[in-house]
């Protein structure tokens, strides 16, 4: 199972470049130059561009170039007029554009309301916004700015797409410096900072997956997110399904890799899909420490190797690609696959070692045995069916007639 949390974290790439400069707010502002991003990068390469033209682009990141011709200047390939066109597009520093049935502003407030039908558009970033209110707020004189969107949020970009009943960007200029004689609390207020917070019926959608969640916080500049549900109910939980297989397909591969997996064999056209379920009150992702935690009323289910996981608390712990390395349960844990049922007070499940370290009551019933220790060690594998125990708390085993009902369930 790979890269769980990157169906959220992609969504950042809404608001990961300044997109607002609300000190020069017009109906449409201007392109005024061209920088290339990594979000560039990312865009061309949705569009067709290969790995070895982008990493010829690689030396352009982050530069700011004042017009068309110094950018085409310094381009170090020759591109095709539909190329040049393409990146031309995704390079271009025009901002967002405002169409609304209603306008209205307040100089003193340095505030700009929209209202009715409002669209904004900002090519750069292939982005779509709709909302029935759109309220632009930026300190006077200060390096702050906000964006409120109400009464219904919808943001589209390539396959994905965001809805909320609410929304709020805001950033505080990532470049601003406080100056040596300002007060601790104004020092504070003036750190950069970027958020987006989705209020009410939050939904995510995306070809990989979706996320249904009544309050979402993304912290951008420390890739960090907050889920929150409604209640520990089915219906008020935080839920994500996840296609794994989609997840992991030309997953950061190069072209060579690429032309390489074709000449191997394809894997079945019947294969079933691997796929994840994941239902909990709150979830906190981290992508810098790499972990995704989700709490209260926890339920995981992984196919199609039927693997049923239910718990107080869920962490999630993966490597730099965002692999899956381990999983740790606590509280009150409890687990079925085909053939077996297990509880534990806590659950360690390793990816790598494709084993499961059951820690404190533990008991496993498969088949016609019922295991008992404080420590019990299993394989991922039903079929290898091997259990251990330590030293110093053996296995119980206690052998079950053919028609015993099951001891206990997960559900």
């Amino acid at each position: 199972m790979k890269i769980l949390f990157s169906i959220l974290l992609s969504f950042s790439i809404f608001v990961i470049e300044p997109l607002w400069n609300l000190n020069k707010l017009s109906h449409a502002f201007p392109s005024t130059g061209y920088k290339v991003t990594n979000n560039t990068l990312d865009h061309l390469r949705r569009e067709g561009f290969s790995n070895t033209l982008i990493a010829e682009l690689t030396p352009l990141l982050d530069k700011n170039y004042k017009n068309r011709n110094e950018f085409i200047g310094v381009l170090p390939i020759q591109l095709t007029v539909i190329e040049q066109e393409i990146l031309l597009r995704y390079a271009s520093t025009e901002q967002i554009k405002i169409q609304a049935e209603e306008f209205s502003s307040d100089l003193k407030e340095n505030a700009a309301v929209f209202r009715g039908n409002v669209k904004g558009v900002i090519p750069r970033e292939n982005i779509e916004l709709t909302t029935a209110k759109l309220r632009l707020v930026s300190g006077k004189d200060t390096n702050f700015e906000k964006l409120i969107g109400e009464g219904g949020v919808q943001v589209k970009q390539w396959d994905r797409e965001v809805r909320s009943d609410f929304a709020i960007y805001t950033q505080v200029d990532l470049e601003a410096k406080a100056d040596e004689n300002e007060t601790a609390e104004i020092i504070k207020m003036l750190k950069p900072q970027q958020t987006l917070q989705m209020q009410g019926n939050v939904i995510m959608k995306a070809d990989q997956g979706n996320i249904l969640s009544d309050n979402v916080l993304l912290d951008l500049l420390n890739q960090h997110a907050t889920l929150e549900g409604q209640d520990t109910s089915k219906e008020g939980r935080i839920r994500v399904e996840a296609n794994l297989s989609d997840l992991e397909t030309n997953r950061g591969k190069t072209d060579s890799d690429l032309k390489s997996e074709e000449s191997k064999e394809e894997q079945p056209e019947n294969a079933e899909p691997r796929k994840v379920l994941l239902l909990a009150s709150r979830a906190v992702l981290d992508n810098k420490k790499h972990q995704a935690m989700f709490e209260g009323n926890v339920e995981m289910e992984r196919t199609p190797d039927n693997l049923y996981i239910h718990a107080g608390k869920i962490t999630l712990h993966l490597n730099e690609a965002q692999e899956l390395q381990f999983m740790q349960a606590v509280q009150e844990v409890c687990f079925e696959q085909p053939g077996r049922v297990a509880k534990a007070d806590q659950a360690s499940f390793d990816e790598i070692t494709q084993t499961i370290l059951l820690e404190g009551s533990a008991e496993v019933q498969s088949g016609q045995y019922h295991l008992q220790g404080n420590t019990i060690n299993l394989y991922l594998d039903v079929n290898k069916g091997l259990a251990q125990g330590d030293n110093k708390a053996p296995i119980q085993m206690t052998i079950l007639g053919e028609q015993s009902p099951a001891i206990f369930a997960c559900r």
